[in-house]
């Protein structure tokens, strides 16, 4: 049971950091449109990021639903 939540812990950890990632990464992709900057790998990073979000949610899923 405590592996259980020690893995929770982690995946709601994991997807607090992509989040974060996520929004630095918008702040940097508004300043660098402001200077007419090419910003395609930030958007393909947040896209990654937002797949990585959906997968940790999943995982996440799976695992409180067996926890109970």
């Amino acid at each position: 049971m405590l592996d259980v939540k020690y893995n929770i812990k982690g995946l709601v950890s994991s997807i607090y950091e992509c989040q974060k990632k996520i929004i630095l990464n918008r702040r940097f992709i508004r300043e660098m449109e402001a200077e007419g900057q090419d910003t395609t790998l930030l958007e393909n990073e947040n896209l990654r990021l937002e797949e990585q979000i959906n997968d940790f949610q999943k995982d996440l899923k799976r695992k409180y639903q067996f926890s109970y």
